[in-house]
């Protein structure tokens, strides 16, 4: 479940593992890009969750930053 909020939150968007919800604060985004990455960012997390793997959470936002910039790192 994915809802989105037009204020209310200093962080870009949330993702709570206990129940699996996503909360993206529209607020606090500049473009529709930035959105999009957030999702995306969000979705990573909980498919971390959903798969039961055992990472910290440095970890866990060090795989999603490599992941992001992937491509680029590739060139």
């Amino acid at each position: 479940m994915m809802d989105m909020k037009s204020a209310g939150c200093d962080e870009r968007g949330i993702f709570y593992s206990e129940t699996g919800r996503i909360i993206i604060y529209l607020s606090n985004h500049e473009t529709y890009d930035d959105i999009l990455s957030t999702i995306q960012h969000e979705l990573i997390h909980k498919c971390i969750n959903d798969f039961e793997e055992t990472l910290d959470e440095k970890q866990e936002e060090d795989l999603i930053y490599q992941m992001a910039w992937a491509n680029e790192s590739l060139v």
